[in-house]
């Protein structure tokens, strides 16, 4: 295979910008990085004209629906890391990363089935779906999902005020102490543990309990400085998914996406409709309060706490949805290359994806090249000029062609 040489590009390796502005790639995997480096013989050779060359983007939390796998990858996300799902298509997925069509699909982890109670968030709509009530079955629930190939644990806990809210009804919700014991069971078996939570108490006593992490900060009010300091104590870490707030919130700026030349051409007809809706204020409104969600990131930023770009991506807006995850992050409080980082190199060292997230010898060559420099302006971020999963070139296509 010939080698890949990226020259003339500001390089972000995942945490800073490298004086460094040549990348060559052979078979696969990132093989050198330094400045002005000759191109060996019959190397392809990609001009990057001062764009950034990033790491593959990682969407820390996503539910894969239909193409999403082929829509993130055409952003430069190259790895999706999903919430919750069904696990035979799940694995289906897995096994395609490793078939021929395994460079047009981004990659894939799951936590499968996440841990609810019956009639609660999931299993009110998949009363199908396994659920558990007491803390004796945790070990067993745990068990399940791993034999299942999950490669990490999610719980629905305490999500009766926010889902009852949008659904206006009632949900049970799992007991604190059967989320203790789920998260305990995946602690013995090397598992991460993920909760799901819509308060701030709830959040408070989901990593009091001793989660990894929490899949949203979806707060019912805007909390204070302590916020931060207890998930710092506990050493926890949190995906705030501000797009996903921001889109339940029925936000009018959200669809001047579809007017921005560089992502209009790569969105799907169901997209645009979407985005159109928004930027009519003709979109559903749910009582989700974006302000409050980015109170609590400013106050887990402050406290040092690691935050991890993601979604919640379900049925719209795979991939162009993490572009505009990173600028709500910053408009939280992050730098740039921090909202950056929070995109590519922490979610790979949280979820020991060890090949991937950096840019330097050894590691995968999954790349992303966009024009200017989202170090200094995160909008650039969405001015995609290229895409590579292991070394492998994406195709682009319209966005019709990823709706199918």
């Amino acid at each position: 295979m010939a080698r890949t040489v990226f020259r003339n590009a500001k390089v972000f390796d995942g945490h800073r910008v490298r004086s460094d502005d040549t990348v060559v790639v052979h078979e696969g995997r990132i093989e050198s990085v330094g400045r002005g480096l000759p191109a060996p013989a019959g190397s392809d050779v990609v001009e990057c004209d001062g764009g950034t060359l990033l790491p593959g983007l990682i969407d820390a939390h996503t539910h894969i629906v239909g193409p999403a796998l082929r829509q993130a990858l055409v952003w430069g996300v190259t790895t999706e890391l999903d919430m919750a799902n069904f696990p035979e298509p799940m694995a289906a997925a897995k096994k395609e990363q490793d078939g021929p069509l395994g460079s047009r699909v981004a990659d894939l982890r799951s936590a499968g089935c996440a841990a609810t109670v019956p009639g609660g968030h999931g299993s009110e709509r998949f009363p199908h779906i396994p659920t558990l009530t007491e803390p004796e079955e945790a070990p067993g629930f745990v068990d399940a999902r791993i034999a299942e190939g999950s490669d990490y644990i999610k719980i629905h806990y305490d999500d009766g005020q926010l889902a009852g809210r949008l659904e206006e009804t009632e949900l049970p919700v799992i007991r604190k102490e059967t989320m203790a014991a789920v998260i305990a069971a995946a602690r013995e078996r090397g598992m991460l543990t993920l909760v799901h939570t819509g308060t701030v108490r709830a959040a408070l006593d989901a990593v009091e309990s001793g989660a990894h992490g929490l899949a949203h900060l979806l707060v019912d009010h805007a909390p204070g400085r302590e916020f931060g300091e207890v998930l710092a104590r506990h050493g926890a870490f949190a995906v705030p998914t501000l797009s996903m707030i921001e889109l339940l919130s029925g936000s009018s700026e959200l669809g001047a996406l579809a007017e921005d030349p560089d992502v209009a051409v790569h969105l799907a007809a169901e997209e645009r409709e979407l985005l159109g809706r928004h930027r009519a204020g003709t979109a559903r409104r749910l009582p989700v309060d974006l302000s409050a969600a980015m109170a609590a990131v400013r106050s887990a930023h402050a406290a040092g706490v690691p935050l991890l770009a993601g979604t919640d991506a379900v049925m719209w807006l795979h991939g162009i949805g993490l572009h505009r995850e990173l600028e709500l992050l910053v408009r939280a409080g992050l730098t740039p290359g921090e909202a950056l980082t929070a995109a590519t190199a922490t979610p790979a060292a949280l979820f020991s994806l060890s090949d991937r997230g950096r840019i330097a010898p050894g590691l995968r060559a999954d790349l992303l090249l966009v024009g200017g420099d989202p170090t200094a302006d995160i909008r650039a971020s969405r001015a995609v000029r290229g895409v590579w999963k292991r070394g492998i070139g994406v195709e682009r296509q319209p966005g019709e062609a990823q709706a199918g």
